[in-house]
């Protein structure tokens, strides 16, 4: 056999299995399909995990992130939401984690790690009050700035302390629930404050009861309002 000939044969032979492979790889495929994305599944999945306890957080999340995209709604959901909870609360992603929170709460409402999404959902919540960037680079007093994410954290908490009393979580979050309240009042109480200092007395007023009626009297900010609602009373009466 030539030289030439040789060449031909083989390449002819080279096609031919290329052919073969993909025309069984074809017929493999569509017979075994579901086999193949259960394995490809796992694999990825294994990828991710791997990331995740050699502590390489940020290509963890990577990983998750790709496969939560790829591959929606599959038997490792539920566990990627949670992978993807954590690492984006200990990345500082805290809006993701509202996020997939809200997503794993909507879709697996029996889970057994519920209690665990919730209190990552309230401490992001907290943790959006608590570090707001601009308030940071600017020293705004967090006690002016409207406290929309602790009154998401103080409704989730309450949820939380009914659906689970009896989880690992609940000492904690009642201690933060303390804080929540102080948080609130003291912006409650500037308000007041900036009310009656621009002699806005019948909203001082207004504001003073409402305050009087929420919080309680053993602190030092009712004991305030209440001389700032006689006063605004006072001043309104003249």
């Amino acid at each position: 056999m030539s030289i030439l000939k040789k060449k031909n044969f083989i390449t002819i032979n080279i096609l031919i299995l290329i052919l073969i492979l993909f025309t069984t790889g074809c017929e493999y495929s569509s017979t075994n399909n579901k086999i193949n994305s259960k394995f490809l599944l796992k694999i990825k999945y294994l990828e991710s995990i791997k990331f995740l306890f050699n502590h390489k957080y940020k290509k963890a999340l990577f990983k998750f992130q790709n496969f939560y995209i790829k591959y929606p709604y599959n038997m490792y959901t539920e566990k990627v939401l949670i992978y993807l909870i954590y690492l984006n609360y200990i990345d500082q992603n805290f809006l993701n984690v509202l996020d997939f929170t809200e997503e794993f709460i909507n879709s697996y409402n029996d889970s057994p790690f519920l209690d665990y999404v919730f209190y990552v959902r309230i401490i992001s919540q907290i943790s959006l009050d608590q570090n707001n960037e601009i308030q940071n680079l600017f020293r705004i007093n967090r006690s002016n700035c409207n406290p929309f994410y602790t009154n998401l954290a103080m409704r989730d908490t309450y949820i939380f302390i009914k659906n689970y009393p009896n989880s690992i979580f609940i000492k904690y979050l009642k201690y933060q629930l303390f804080n929540m309240k102080k948080r609130l009042r003291k912006f409650d109480f500037n308000i007041i404050k900036f009310l009656f200092k621009k002699k806005m007395y019948i909203a001082s007023i207004n504001r003073c009861i409402r305050f009087l009626k929420y919080y309680s009297s053993n602190n030092i900010e009712t004991k305030l309002v209440k001389k700032i609602l006689k006063e605004s009373l006072n001043q309104f009466l003249k």
